[in-house]
């Protein structure tokens, strides 16, 4: 394992089985919303992590907001 000064993206996190994938707002707690690395979604080198934060931050954002 490398350290986090060389590390691009962390892995592991909340489970997608365990969010809506429309909103990303929490099965199990109404009004929870995730994004980001939080998430345990890793995309390859080349800026996939980048686009992830910034959309489903975007996407949980608008949901929540709406609400």
């Amino acid at each position: 394992h490398n350290s986090w000064q060389q590390a691009q993206s962390t892995a592991g996190g909340v489970k997608l089985t365990q969010v809506n994938p429309k909103t990303l707002e929490s099965l199990k707690v109404k009004g929870l919303y995730f994004a980001g690395e939080i998430l345990d979604v890793d995309g390859d080198c080349g800026g996939f992590n980048l686009q992830w934060a910034w959309s489903s931050g975007y996407t949980a954002g608008h949901f929540c907001s709406i609400k």
